[in-house]
């Protein structure tokens, strides 16, 4: 394998893809400003979850590639003049603008054909096999730079940085809606990103929890475009401590809302990433086909995680439908049981 034999100093790192992805590369971030505090770093990323990373002092400029003509693209690219580009995640968009930053060194995975051609420090991982967590597989790019600089350094942590208007924000929902201690927040969306319970069974979890304590507080939060549906969910649980939060345009007002919660439950998608690096206590849903297993896509760097696995025992489980076959008492008794452990412990 050749080394990477200069200190760079322009450094572009690309990770283009969804919220959860983007959430799952920051310790490959943290360990890239470890290694070369004096490098300027770039982060391609999309302008949707680009705020993710924001206000992170890791990163010198955070440059949302779908905010640009393909010209002006071109341009910034080129303005940056790298030395090292590195891609967490790769398709043809990204191999173009590794190829265009004129980056002498050129790190990616090398899992199609043209990627062989455009990574000249490419590494083979093999990610479908999905034998460990997509956050690890990201720090092995990272690794292959420099693995003895890399090995040298212990890793640091970085959490998700919001402003004080996201939560001053979250304080006015929260105060508008007299909603005083500690609370549980339900994501019960996923976009089809994952399998996850139907609302119907989130209806359950809920009713379960309030079964076993009639004292608790629910947000059940959403997107605009889920907001009916997180209005029908509710409209089905006779109960007046259960409130819906319906996020703006802006991501960084959920983040605060969720780092303002006791207990996370939702499946695995970006939320549940952004409540595992806040540190939050959380019940995620997660199925054990290994391309969407905790092991792969599990939240990274906390203990504070339990996994609900509702196909464990169905071994005819349809990995083409995004909701679970079978979702029995057991299970949502099981995950009821878990929140309000989590909540009061």
């Amino acid at each position: 394998m050749k080394k990477i034999k200069i200190k760079p100093r322009n450094i572009i790192i690309s990770r283009t893809d969804k919220i959860g992805d983007l959430v799952l590369s920051i310790p490959a971030f943290a360990k890239l400003r470890q290694m070369y505090p004096n490098a300027k770093i770039y982060v391609l990323v999309r302008s949707y979850n680009a705020p993710i990373i924001q206000y992170l002092d890791i990163v010198d400029e955070v440059i949302a590639i779908d905010s640009y003509s393909k010209a002006e693209l071109k341009y910034k690219i080129q303005s940056l003049k790298a030395d090292l580009f590195i891609a967490l995640y790769s398709n043809n968009d990204v191999l173009w603008l590794s190829l265009l930053s004129g980056a002498k060194y050129r790190v990616g995975p090398l899992s199609k054909p043209l990627s062989w051609l455009v990574y000249n420090y490419g590494i083979t991982q093999k990610r479908s096999q999905s034998i460990k967590n997509e956050a690890e597989y990201n720090l092995d790019l990272i690794k292959r730079i420099d693995v003895d600089l890399f090995n040298s350094i212990q890793p640091s942590f970085v959490k998700i940085k919001y402003l004080q208007q996201h939560k001053d924000y979250i304080n006015k929902f929260l105060l508008d809606n007299n909603i005083n201690g500690d609370f549980i927040l339900i994501h019960p969306f996923s976009g089809g990103s994952t399998k996850n319970f139907t609302e119907a069974e989130y209806a359950q979890v809920i009713k379960k929890i309030i079964e076993l304590d009639n004292n608790v507080i629910i947000i059940v939060s959403s997107s605009v475009d889920d907001y009916s549906k997180a209005l029908n969910l509710v409209s089905q649980i006779d109960y007046n401590n259960i409130y819906v939060y319906k996020n703006n345009d802006d991501l960084l007002n959920f983040v605060a809302l969720i780092d303002r919660c006791k207990v996370f439950l939702g499946a695995g998608t970006g939320p549940t990433h952004i409540a595992g690096n806040l540190g939050k206590d959380i019940v995620a849903i997660y199925p054990l086909i290994p391309t969407l297993s905790p092991t792969r896509w599990g939240v990274y760097g906390s203990s504070n995680v339990s996994y609900i696995c509702p196909d464990r025992n169905n071994r005819n489980e349809d990995y083409s439908i995004k909701t679970f076959s079978i979702v029995d008492d057991n299970t949502i008794d099981e995950t009821a049981k878990l929140i309000l452990e989590k909540l009061y412990a």
